[in-house]
């Protein structure tokens, strides 16, 4: 989900008669000043140098030249294939760096894929040597031949610009993702995404997209030939890269400079690809029997730290094995549908055919 730091929303303090005299109840004149000056302060300080909002270049003929040979030249990304056929493989991407370790969530949105969505490969890109942990034992198990692995490692720049802190993780691993789905195809999640039924309705086309609630690309979830053209005018977009903007490369330019003015590049989707901010749903919720309606969501576990009730985060400050079984969310609920080995049989949620085939 984007979070636009860049806009800051206040109430202006309207002078209603404060005379030189104090009364009781009220804000003194020189504590109105002191609130006005503060508030100018945080605003230059949010708004200042090395804080300017996004600026997007005009339509520029010439990157669109660059995939004008394109196989998809004239491709309708409205309907996709004429008779229906995939063109896109039945892969799925994951990303891991660092932490030989997996998480629970991350765990329960791997066996999500490979239980709803039934691939032909998932894929791990990586730099680690040896997973460990009860987690990784349960996916290797589980997952068998379908798992292949692919070392990676993690740009330090693009197009001579170099990722610099406090983003050059997250903006190193988005352009990994797009050479990923160039060099292969597929479908790349973000390891918080999870699957809820198969996205193959989607591989019909050259690529799709979900769309975020700041109207921006969502790279949570993305399904890609390796040759749609929009993946090479994406990398194309980190030419004019900005190190200080967490997304503006990732989802923002991308949608303003090119989906916008070709749109039939992409199929995109507004909802159903639950890339739009989910966490109250998730999280706060008592019950949301609607999540199986979407094909995908992503779960932001990453943002529960601010964006559920401070009561819930106090009380499960992380989700895992030791509290899952008794989690009253929905995320409990769809947790538990694909990874409750430890839980007592009765605290298994498992959904009937009925309801199941009358949400697809």
């Amino acid at each position: 989900m984007l979070i636009n730091s860049n806009i800051f929303v206040f109430y202006t303090v309207t002078d209603i008669g404060v005379c030189n005299e104090t009364k009781q109840g009220m804000i003194p004149r020189s504590g109105v000043y002191f609130i006005i000056v503060l508030t100018a302060v945080i605003i230059l300080f949010r708004t200042g140098p090395g804080k300017r909002g996004p600026i997007f270049q005009s339509y520029d003929p010439e990157l669109f030249a660059k995939v004008k040979d394109s196989i998809f030249e004239g491709f309708d990304n409205l309907i996709g294939t004429k008779n229906s056929s995939n063109i896109v493989p039945n892969y799925v991407h994951f990303l891991f760096f660092g932490n030989p370790r997996i998480s629970y969530v991350h765990s329960v949105c791997i066996l999500a894929a490979f239980r709803n969505q039934k691939p032909e490969r998932i894929y791990f890109h990586t730099n680690i040597k040896e997973f460990k942990g009860p987690h990784w034992i349960k996916i290797r198990d589980t997952l068998g031949s379908v798992l292949h692995f692919a070392n990676v490692t993690l740009p330090t720049e693009i197009f001579g610009h170099k990722f610099t802190r406090p983003y050059h993780v997250y903006h190193a691993s988005d352009v990994t993702r797009i050479r990923i789905l160039m060099e292969y195809g597929g479908i790349f999640l973000d390891n918080d995404s999870y699957i809820v039924k198969s996205l193959d309705p989607f591989r019909r086309y050259e690529m799709t997209i979900g769309v975020t609630n700041g109207e921006y690309l969502g790279t949570q979830v993305l399904i890609a030939h390796k040759d749609a053209r929009f993946l090479k005018l994406w990398l194309e977009c980190y030419r004019d890269y900005q190190a200080h903007s967490f997304y503006f490369n990732a989802g923002e330019k991308p949608m303003v400079e090119i989906i916008r003015r070709k749109p039939e590049l992409v199929h995109s989707i507004r909802y159903s690809l639950g890339v739009e901010g989910l966490t109250r749903n998730l999280y706060v919720w008592d019950t949301w029997s609607n999540w199986r309606r979407y094909y995908s969501i992503h779960l932001m576990i990453r943002h529960r730290r601010y964006m559920d009730t401070l009561w819930n985060y106090l009380q499960w400050r992380t989700l895992d094995e030791s509290n899952i079984c008794d989690y009253p969310h929905p995320f409990g609920e769809m947790a538990r549908e694909v990874y409750s080995d430890f839980c007592p049989r009765s605290q298994t949620d498992l959904p009937s055919e009925t309801v199941l085939s009358s949400l697809d």
